[in-house]
């Protein structure tokens, strides 16, 4: 038993010596580190050079309070004859003359018929549930004050998609044409819709 421990012991220390004379050789012959260091470089912030423009004189501006001052005609003493008192009464400017042209939208300068609410249509329940797409041609006129009557449907895929679309185009509005200052009706405006499932 005695002889079993010995060439135990006998057999792991050639081992650990023969594993460490191993690691000696791969550590020599493995390339040197290098030992080169690396250059920094570093901004100087300090340096860098600005190029300033000149600044352009900018004209007088007269403040707010300047811009809203209305002169006032000079005043002149008023005598009263019931009294027999002078005193002094103020003129204030006249008021601005009415326009007549004044549109009851509001609008003074002549233009064409222009859109400025576009509402889409809520999406039938019933026709996503089942997966149809189509679309609505409506036609309807607009008033003088940029609202939307007698809407009726011109074509339509499916007519389950009538009553969104009537909806949609009750809620448009626009900015009435105008000529010579008039605001004037619109006839037989038509908008597509289109039911699309990609949309929803």
């Amino acid at each position: 038993m005695f002889t079993r421990y010995a060439s135990a012991v006998t057999t792991s220390t050639f081992m650990t010596f023969a594993l460490l004379f191993v690691m000696q050789l791969l550590i020599g012959l493995q390339p040197p580190a290098q030992t080169e260091t690396r250059v920094r470089h570093f901004l100087d912030i300090w340096n860098v050079q600005h190029k300033d423009t000149p600044v352009q004189p900018r004209e007088h501006i007269p403040p707010r309070e300047e811009l809203t001052k209305t002169e006032l005609p000079p005043a002149r003493p008023q005598y009263d004859s019931e009294t027999g008192q002078v005193g002094v009464r103020l003129r204030t400017p006249a008021p601005p003359p009415a326009d007549n042209n004044l549109t009851p939208a509001g609008l003074y300068m002549d233009g064409p018929l222009v859109a400025l609410v576009r509402v889409a249509p809520t999406y039938p329940v019933r026709a996503s549930a089942k997966g149809l797409e189509g679309y609505v041609v409506v036609q309807f006129d607009v008033t003088t004050d940029g609202r939307v009557t007698n809407i009726v449907i011109v074509e339509t895929t499916n007519s389950i998609f009538n009553t969104a679309s009537i909806k949609a185009a009750e809620r448009f509005k626009f900015k009435p044409r105008v000529v010579d200052g008039v605001a004037l009706a619109s006839y037989g405006i038509r908008n597509l819709f289109r039911f699309n499932m990609d949309d929803l």
